[in-house]
C-alpha cells in the first residue's frame, strides 16, 4: 500500500505541475515582487545561469536586461515553451537552453550568478546543488535563492509527508545557510518573502477552484479535484509557517 500511495504522489506531482504551471505563467503572480528583489542583485551583461527555467518568464526578463543567459530545466517540455517566449519577445539569440537536471554541465568559474527561483525545492540534495554553484561560479560571484524551505514550526511528521507527497527533502532555513558558508559563501542578504508567498498561493488555489468550477477542457474532473486537495494541503503549510519563502544571496569569497 505504501508503495502505491507514493507511485500515486508522483504521479499526482507531475500532473500538478502541467496543470498548475501555465496558471501561473499566465496570471504573472508574485512576478513583480520576484523581480524587485532580483533587480538590484544581477547586473546587466552577467553570465547569469537560471537553474530551473520553468516557463521562461525570469529566463526572457534577465535576457531583456541585457545578461547573457544558459537556461536549464529537467524537462524538455518547459525548455520547449521557454524557447518559443524568447522566440516571441524576439529574444532567442540572448539565451542558451539545456535540459537538465543538475548544473553539472559547465566549466569551472562560469557565471557572474547563479539563480534558483522556486525550482529546487523539490530536489532533495542542495549541498550537491550548492558544491555545483561554488564550483560553477566565478570567484565573488552570487548564488541567489529564492525558493521555499521548511520552516521554524516543521515537525518530524510533516517532513515525512513532504518526502512521501513531493519526494522532495528540502532543507530548513538554518541548514541552508551553514551549507552555504561551510562551502565558502558569505551571505549578503537574507529575507523571509513569506507575506507574498502565501498570497501568491491563495491566489493560485483561487484559480484552482474557478477552473474546478467552469471546466478544464478534457482534464479528468477526479485528477483536478485531486489537484485541489493537495494544493490546499500545501498552501495551509505555508499558512501554518511549516514551509516559509526565503530571499537568499550569497557571495562565493574564493579569490581568484
Amino acid at each position: 500500500m505504501e508503495s502505491q500511495e507514493k507511485l500515486l504522489y508522483s504521479e499526482l506531482t507531475a500532473r500538478i505541475r502541467r496543470t498548475l504551471e501555465p496558471v501561473a505563467h499566465d496570471s504573472f503572480l508574485f512576478y513583480e515582487d520576484t523581480i524587485h528583489l532580483l533587480d538590484p542583485e544581477i547586473a546587466p551583461q552577467s553570465k547569469v545561469l537560471d537553474a530551473g527555467c520553468g516557463r521562461g518568464t525570469i529566463t526572457a526578463w534577465l535576457a531583456e536586461k541585457g545578461c547573457d543567459v544558459v537556461a536549464i530545466d529537467s524537462s524538455e517540455e518547459r525548455i520547449e515553451h521557454t524557447r518559443q517566449h524568447l522566440s516571441e519577445k524576439r529574444l532567442t539569440s540572448h539565451a542558451k537552453l539545456e535540459v537538465s537536471h543538475l548544473p553539472d554541465l559547465f566549466p569551472e568559474d562560469h557565471f557572474d550568478v547563479i539563480l534558483d527561483c522556486f525550482s529546487w525545492w523539490h530536489i532533495s540534495d542542495w549541498g550537491r546543488l550548492y558544491n555545483l554553484s561554488r564550483k560553477n561560479l566565478k570567484p565573488q560571484g552570487k548564488l541567489i535563492i529564492l525558493d521555499t524551505v521548511y520552516g521554524w514550526k516543521t515537525t518530524v511528521d510533516f517532513r515525512q509527508q513532504m518526502r512521501e507527497r513531493w519526494q522532495t527533502a528540502m532543507p530548513t532555513y538554518n541548514e541552508s545557510r551553514n551549507m552555504l558558508i561551510k562551502r565558502d559563501f558569505r551571505l549578503l542578504k537574507s529575507d523571509s518573502i513569506q507575506q507574498g508567498y502565501v498570497k501568491y498561493l491563495d491566489a493560485l488555489y483561487q484559480k484552482i477552484l474557478e477552473l474546478e468550477k467552469e471546466g478544464l477542457g478534457d482534464f479528468d474532473p477526479n485528477e483536478l479535484k485531486e489537484t485541489k486537495q493537495m494544493w490546499n494541503w500545501f498552501r495551509e503549510a505555508a499558512h501554518n509557517e511549516e514551509l516559509v519563502a526565503t530571499f537568499l544571496v550569497a557571495e562565493l569569497t574564493l579569490s581568484s
